[in-house]
Parts: structure tokens; sequence; C-alpha cells
């Protein structure tokens, strides 16, 4: 969210007024007046030595940032909190995977066994610590993320309706805990939302030919029974057909073939994937 916020701002701000927003969004116990001061502090000598390091090159000043100065501040005093959030988090990539980054994997797991009594292995502190750390991430998602998300978004409440989608959302499924051929232990759910409306989810089979199907209407492909036809990717075809200009072009005619990609449909409909459609399945 930081995109939204306006870091030269939080100099203008008043710490008093700050901790009190803080305070009325969660019980984060470091929102208080010094801790605010000390973080507007900092950006101060960022500014003053015109090195803003991270917060360089940005619109400070310009009318699109909406957020009252408090609000920057508060903002910006979080994310600098989340760095070092961050850090601990890769703790547990480290414990589990032997480094951070580019931690190492075997297939089927990690490198590293789990044995209570060794000191050589994932034993009962190592699991005590990556406890702490899990704790400490929901403490930090449920008092700083989710508090300070939502009250950024309701100064950009017309930002919901720019770049927005079909209103098709596909998810196939992912988490399970037991297996990926019980999709009734998917953490996250499998399904298909159409037309915005949460309130009806359609079921997804993933080996149905008429569900998700491959189109080349406006692809350098040609399938044997023809190019307004779909095919599931199981049963898909790769036959190059290149129609397109000989380069050097301007421009490609939208209205032919105009790219190898092809596209995805399910049951006829453009489908938004993703982090989005995962969370829609989850209501």
């Amino acid at each position: 969210a930081l995109d939204f916020v306006d870091v030269v701002s939080a100099l203008s701000a008043d710490p008093v007024k700050t901790a009190e927003l803080a305070g009325s969004l969660s019980s984060y116990p470091r929102s208080s007046v010094g801790y605010f001061g000390d973080v507007q502090k900092k950006v101060a000598n960022f500014v003053e030595a015109g090195q803003l390091g991270i917060f360089a090159k940005a619109y400070w000043g310009h009318p699109e940032y909406r957020l009252p100065p408090e609000a920057n501040l508060m903002a910006v005093a979080h994310y600098l909190d989340a760095l070092v959030w961050q850090r601990d988090v890769a703790r547990l990539h480290a414990i589990f995977g032997g480094k951070n980054p580019h931690p190492n994997f075997l297939v089927g797991g990690v490198p590293c066994p789990i044995d209570l009594n060794s000191d050589s292995a994932i034993n009962s502190k190592r699991l005590a610590q990556v406890q702490e750390i899990i704790n400490s991430m929901k403490t930090f998602v449920n008092q700083v993320y989710v508090p300070d998300t939502l009250a950024i978004a309701s100064f950009y409440k017309d930002w919901f309706f720019r770049g927005e989608g079909l209103g098709n959302f596909l998810c196939a499924g992912d988490l399970p805990a037991t297996s990926m051929n019980e999709s009734d232990s998917f953490l996250f759910p499998r399904g298909v939302i159409l037309n915005r409306d949460i309130s009806t989810i359609h079921d997804l089979e993933l080996d149905d030919p008429q569900g998700i199907q491959e189109f080349v209407a406006h692809s350098w492909y040609d399938y044997s029974s023809g190019k307004a036809s779909g095919l599931h990717p199981w049963s898909g075809e790769t036959e190059l057909n290149y129609t397109g200009p000989e380069p050097p072009y301007e421009h490609l005619d939208i209205e032919q073939s105009y790219s190898w990609l092809k596209s995805p449909r399910w049951k006829g409909h453009a489908m938004e994937v993703g982090p989005l459609a995962r969370v829609l399945m989850l209501y």
C-alpha cells in the first residue's frame, strides 16, 4: 500500500494525532507518540540529506496522494516495521531450507530431518522457534497489515473500479490437507464464480472436455476441427500457421490472428485466476 502513501507528507504530521489514529485502528503496542516521533525524525534526516533511498523517485506532493499527514506517517512507520518483520519471517525458510534467499529443497520435502532430541536436525527448540515466528506473523498481519490496508483503502474507494476485469473467477483449489486427489480437503476450494456473483459457486471439473478449453481464433495456430473450435488442454494441438506481417512492422491486425498465445476459457468464459480468485472462493 506504500504506492498510495506520500512519504514526505509525513514530515508535517503531528505524532500525537498519529498515535491517536493508530490506536483507534488496532492495539499494536508500538503505536506511541515517541515511536512516531522517532520515525518522523528518521524520514526528515533522509530528506535533508537528499538521499531518500527506497523512497526516491516518487511523486511526493501530487494531489492524487489523498491521505492526511498523520495517516502517511503511520503507514511509513509500519512499512519500516514490516521490513524488520519480513527479515524475521525469512528465518522460517532458513530453518527448513538451510538459507534464505535460494533455500535448498528436495523432491517431496526439505533437506533436513526432524528429530526432537537431535542437535543436527529440526528439534523441539527449533520447532518452538518456528511457532514463535508464526505467532508473530499473525499478530503483525492482524494488528498492522489488515487495519492499515483498510484505512488507506477508505481514501481510494474509486480505485476499486479502475482496471476492473470481467468479474469471472476460477480457482483449481490448493493446499490439500490430505491429497491433491481429494478436493474436499483443500484450504482454497475449487470452483468458478461468474458475473461477480459470489453467492453461487459453479463446480469445476478439470477433466471435463467441455469445461476448460483453449481457443486459437486469434492465434498463429490451426486446429483440425477449425479455428473457431476449442480443445481441452489434454487434447490440444499445436499446428503452427504464422499469418502475420513480415518484420519490421508497426502494428498487428487484432481482428485476425496476432499472437502465439492460445486463449483459455471455461465454458466459453474468459476467467481471472490467482490470489483474488482464491480469496473470493473462500467466501
